[in-house]
């Protein structure tokens, strides 16, 4: 994913951001008539909560769109997109980006993908060069009771020196997956009844492919009672 624009292409990003930040009076005009359309039938909590809610479901869509324009998402423009949403709404809104590195699976028999930050995923650090990768295989679109026990697979991910070194501690699941770092295959077939792999160790270079960027929404009232958060993947 490339995030930079060279200098040919700065006018256009700059108007494709000044257009993007105009999309909070726009997109909470729609949000404005739903809550219009439900006042009569709820109280002033669930408006709030539904204020809440699709003010960080367009602020999400509006990173993706982001993304689509080759705008520069940085910690500047998300910054500007934050304090263009708070003085929109009156809502206290905090977005952070934070770079992971880009492991996912592909699971089988179903065939989902499921990627590091997104909710399929939790990123537990350890310590300074340490991680613990801890991915879920059930999906909830492909008609699975999902348990979220996040043990399909379990991955340690060691940085030594400029190389990575990627371990299988678990796979608690009859479903197997392929495990791969970016466009690298790791291994295929992790998992199953035998549970294939699990204890192996394979290195790869650290700075081969890009990492993932996971870009975190946190919204929430001033008066702190009702907090939506929301994450955007960016691969």
């Amino acid at each position: 994913m490339t995030m930079k624009t060279d200098y040919g292409q700065k006018g256009v990003a700059l108007s494709s951001l000044a257009l993007l930040l105009m999309l909070p009076a726009l997109l909470l005009a729609a949000s404005s008539l739903k809550i219009i359309e439900i006042g009569g039938e709820t109280n002033s909590i669930q408006i709030l909560a539904d204020k809440v809610y699709y003010t960080g479901k367009e602020i999400s869509e509006t990173i993706k769109l982001m993304q689509k324009n080759r705008v520069p998402i940085n910690d500047i423009s998300l910054q500007v997109l934050a304090e263009k949403y708070r003085a929109a709404t009156g809502l206290i809104i905090c977005i952070t980006s934070n770079q992971v590195y880009p492991l996912w699976i592909h699971v089988q028999p179903t065939g989902v993908n499921h990627y590091a930050g997104s909710k399929y995923c939790v990123v537990e650090k350890i310590s300074a060069n340490r991680w613990k990768y801890s991915f879920e295989d059930s999906d909830a679109n492909a008609g699975e009771t999902v348990d979220f026990d996040y043990n399909e697979p379990e991955l340690l991910i060691e940085k030594i020196d400029e190389n990575l070194k990627i371990t299988v501690l678990a796979y608690n699941s009859p479903h197997f997956s392929d495990v791969y770092y970016s466009k690298e295959l790791l291994w295929s077939e992790v998992g199953g009844i035998g549970e294939r792999h699990v204890g192996e160790s394979t290195e790869i270079e650290e700075n081969c492919f890009g990492s993932f960027i996971l870009i975190s929404i946190e919204i929430r009232d001033p008066n702190d009672l009702v907090r939506c958060f929301e994450n955007v993947l960016l691969t």
